[in-house]
């Protein structure tokens, strides 16, 4: 090995598999969550102590997300997770776009409908993403 003691590979191990169980589990919570109108309402301003919190926490996803591409972990989710924390400018158009597909947008469908909420709108502008 890398001479890493077997407690640590362990610790990594289990680290590893509680962060991939949570994300199973959060994931859907998250989607259930999310108001109807989520992607058609104006966006409010936020404050500079939040935005400054936003952005620290968000950074460190994405640090911890780049170091899990070669430690045990789920790397790529951890990244995804971090990019959509951070107010980058693209990120609503790439989750549009993403909710847009027939496939995703009918299982996001069946599980807000299982949970009785209602179908997520999204822009006009979507539709013509999907090409």
């Amino acid at each position: 090995m890398l001479g890493i003691s077997r407690t640590v590979e362990v610790a990594l191990g289990v680290g590893s598999a509680a962060m991939f169980l949570g994300t199973l589990a959060a994931i859907p919570l998250i989607l259930v969550r999310v108001p109807d109108d989520w992607f058609v309402r104006p966006r409010s301003a936020r404050s500079l102590p939040l935005r400054i919190a936003r952005a620290a926490l968000g950074l460190g996803l994405v640090v911890l997300g780049v170091a899990m591409l070669v430690l045990p972990g789920q790397g790529v989710l951890t990244i995804l997770v971090g990019l959509g924390v951070l107010d980058i400018p693209f990120k609503h158009r790439v989750v549009t776009r993403l909710l847009s597909n027939p496939k995703v947008r009918g299982a996001i469908d069946r599980l807000r409908h299982k949970a009785g909420r209602g179908s997520l709108e999204l822009p006009i502008s979507s539709t013509s993403l999907t090409a």
